[in-house]
């Protein structure tokens, strides 16, 4: 596949703060439809990358095309409107908004372009995904547990119909229990269809459900392969999984 047809194209992408280069020419690649993870360890530039990619940072160097079109100088709404999504670790949610008003909030600029039909749609569909927040649309979001709280950022992040969906550690905080019903979800939303961007704690849970992965070690790409290539990798195996980890 040439560039052009790339979903998402980072080409060595530099960011700073201040004087410190936190990222020193990163480049990686999306296609349509598949799972890329993003592995490294704390400071490595996992989050700065995927700010850089929402327009939150400038780039110092380097050029971002999404479906082959530069983002150089847009907006982070400008972005949004392109289709990509970001669920932040955090999650930010507003938690004294109940959780259907949150959900309405992702899709907030389809619904300034008029079209509450497809987001009331869209908001059913959430909620098909994620039973519990059915039973729960109308508590405040700050009342609900952290498992709950994920699915409620994740549904947000989809009401704006993404193409490409970026996840910053999506089990951040959750019980293994959870933490797995979260990945088997997102595993789900790539089988119908979204490309997925992800940042996540339990590398080698993000290995087994991404096609592809991408090591980040102080700012720079050292490692990048199919996850079952890495997950074989003896430098990512002592680094990430532990010197007990067996391919299964």
């Amino acid at each position: 596949m040439t560039a052009a047809h790339f979903l998402l194209r980072l080409q060595s992408i530099r960011v700073c703060y201040d004087h410190l280069e936190a990222l020193k020419g990163v480049s990686l690649h999306l296609e349509a439809g598949e799972i890329v993870a993003l592995v490294g360890a704390n400071g490595a530039g996992k989050t700065t990358t995927l700010a850089a990619i929402c327009g939150l940072l400038p780039l110092r160097g380097g050029e971002i095309q999404f479906q082959g079109r530069s983002l150089a100088g847009l907006r982070p709404d400008q972005i949004v409107q392109l289709g990509i999504t970001q669920v932040p670790e955090g999650r930010m949610i507003f938690a004294e908004m109940p959780v259907v008003d949150n959900l309405r909030l992702g899709a907030y600029l389809r619904l300034r372009a008029g079209q509450r039909r497809a987001v009331a749609e869209d908001l059913e569909r959430m909620l098909d995904l994620f039973p519990i927040l059915r039973e729960r649309k109308h508590v405040l979001a700050g009342n609900l547990s952290g498992g709950e709280q994920q699915m409620l950022a994740l549904g947000r992040a989809l009401m704006a119909r993404p193409r490409l969906l970026i996840l910053d550690e999506p089990t951040i905080g959750l019980a293994p229990r959870l933490a797995s019903q979260i990945l088997h979800t997102v595993a789900e939303l790539r089988e119908q269809g979204t490309t997925i961007l992800l940042v996540e704690q339990n590398v080698l849970a993000s290995l087994q459900i991404a096609d592809r992965g991408y090591v980040l070690e102080t700012g720079r790409v050292v490692l990048q392969g199919l996850s079952e290539e890495l997950l074989r990798n003896r430098d990512v195996q002592r680094a990430y999984l532990g010197k007990d980890y067996e391919e299964v």
